[in-house]
Order: C-alpha cells, then structure tokens, then sequence
C-alpha cells in the first residue's frame, strides 16, 4: 500500500534577504573539499568497463 502525502501551500510571501541569507554557501570551500576528496580517493576508482567486468554485465 502506497502511502500518500498532502502538501499545504502557505500563504504566498516573498523571499526576502533573511531568506536568501540562509542558503548562501562558500562554493570555493566546497570546491576544494571535493577536489580533496577526489584526491584521496581517486585509486578507489575503477572505470565503467572494470565494474561491468567484476559484475558480469556485458556492454
């Protein structure tokens, strides 16, 4: 059984500084936290045709 869902739209205001003071993020910091996260784990990394190959998929 599916489970439904309501959805109550509030009363329309508009987004104001506050709001979009909110969602501001440093995309340098989290450029350079991925660009390290790529660097630690890139031996990890294994191509499409090597994961195919260990799953038995054929392409």
């Amino acid at each position: 059984m599916a489970a439904r869902g309501r959805i109550r739209a509030t009363r329309e205001e508009p987004l104001n500084d506050r709001d979009f003071a909110a969602l501001e993020e440093d995309d340098e910091s989290s450029a350079e936290e991925i660009h390290s996260l790529i660097e630690r784990e890139k031996d990890d990394f294994i191509s499409l045709e090597e994961y195919a190959k260990r799953r038995g998929i054929s392409l």
